[in-house]
This record gives structure tokens, C-alpha cells and sequence, in this order.
């Protein structure tokens, strides 16, 4: 009995902390976050504005555990790309595709969200130190992955391969937010990017 109680309060509390971050992300998108209020997203959430210090102590907490909860969903499914037996290129390709197709339903959120790490980039750099705990894990993964099965060198050291690697990822995020929907530049460029990319980075056949 006690185990159902503890079930159904868990599942209360995860319900009432995805109805915040909904109700956050909409408003998010819709007026950017400089001007969105803690009251404002407890209204638009249904419920008080005490509630909302329940589950987070400022608004940029509810971006990190959005963003935490979709990195999540993506690592679960990146994780299959390292036993792929596709080639050295498609996986990378595949990668960065899966992260804008799993990002894309919240584009306008995205766009604000890469507008204030831009502009505001001093006061958002714990905010982006702890977003790269999430995103470092599953990219340490997968290239250590590539290298131990000999599809990449293992003369360019990890950590030097993950910051290169996340470097061009971010430049076609930016490209990716500036284009919009249906996104037809920014996957040539991945394309050709990740060409050249896995080019310099394939092991090489003695």
C-alpha cells in the first residue's frame, strides 16, 4: 500500500512539473524570457505561484530541466547509433539530424533560447557549464565507441575531438534557428560538413 501511495505522489509530482515546463516553454517562445514572470507562467500553468518554488528556484531552472529532459530522450536514442554499421559519415549525420528532429516541434523556443546565450552570454555561462554535463556523456560515448572499433583516428585525443565536434554542431544550431522550417540549407551544409568533417577524422588504412 505504501509503495502505490509513494507511485501515485511521484506521479502527481512529475505531471504538475511537466505542466510548468509546458506552460514556461509556451510562453518562452511566444514572448521571449526576458519579459516572461514567474507569475505569468503560474497562471498560464493553472496553478500557484508557490507551487512553482516547489519544483524550481527561477525560470532559467525550468529551461535547464526542459532542456535536460529532451538531452535525455536524445541520449537514449543516440546511444544506438554507436553500434550502427552505417558508415563513419551517416552517424555522425544522423547524430545532429536526430537532435533537430526530436528540437524541432519547439523551434520558436530554440531560437529564443540560442538569442539569449548569445547576447546575455556572461550571465548564462553556469546555465551553459551545466547544459555540457548533459550533452558531454553521450558524445564521450559514441566517439569512444568509433574509435575502439577503428572507424575514426586515435591520435586526436577524445576531449579535443568532443569540443571540435560540438563546435560545428553549434554553428549549424545557429544556422538551423536562423533558416527555419523546411530547413533545406542547413542540411546541405550538414551534409557537406560533416563530409569534410569525418574525412580528416576517419582512421587511416596503412
Amino acid at each position: 500500500m505504501t509503495e502505490v501511495i509513494l507511485s501515485r505522489r511521484h506521479r502527481k509530482k512529475d505531471a504538475v512539473r511537466t505542466k510548468i515546463i509546458a506552460a514556461a516553454v509556451g510562453l518562452f517562445s511566444r514572448d521571449g524570457m526576458d519579459l516572461v514572470t514567474v507569475d505569468q507562467i503560474a497562471k498560464a500553468a493553472d496553478i500557484g505561484k508557490g507551487t512553482i518554488y516547489n519544483y524550481f528556484a527561477a525560470k532559467e531552472d525550468i529551461v535547464l530541466a526542459f532542456m535536460a529532459d529532451v538531452e535525455g530522450k536524445l541520449q537514449k536514442k543516440a546511444g544506438r547509433l554507436a553500434a550502427s554499421d552505417e558508415s563513419l559519415q551517416s552517424i555522425l549525420t544522423s547524430f545532429i539530424s536526430l537532435q533537430f528532429r526530436e528540437k524541432r516541434p519547439y523551434y520558436r523556443f530554440v531560437r529564443v533560447f540560442l538569442g539569449q546565450m548569445f547576447n546575455r552570454t556572461e550571465q548564462f555561462l553556469p546555465f551553459m557549464v551545466e547544459m555540457q554535463k548533459m550533452i558531454d556523456p553521450p558524445l564521450e560515448t559514441l566517439f569512444r565507441s568509433l574509435q575502439e572499433r577503428g572507424m575514426i583516428r586515435k591520435d586526436v585525443p577524445l576531449a579535443e575531438l568532443i569540443l571540435v565536434f560540438k563546435t560545428v554542431h553549434m554553428g549549424l544550431s545557429a544556422l538551423w534557428a536562423i533558416e527555419g522550417p523546411p530547413f533545406r540549407a542547413t542540411e546541405k551544409v550538414l551534409q557537406l560538413e560533416m563530409k569534410l568533417f569525418c574525412e580528416g577524422l576517419e582512421a587511416r588504412r596503412s
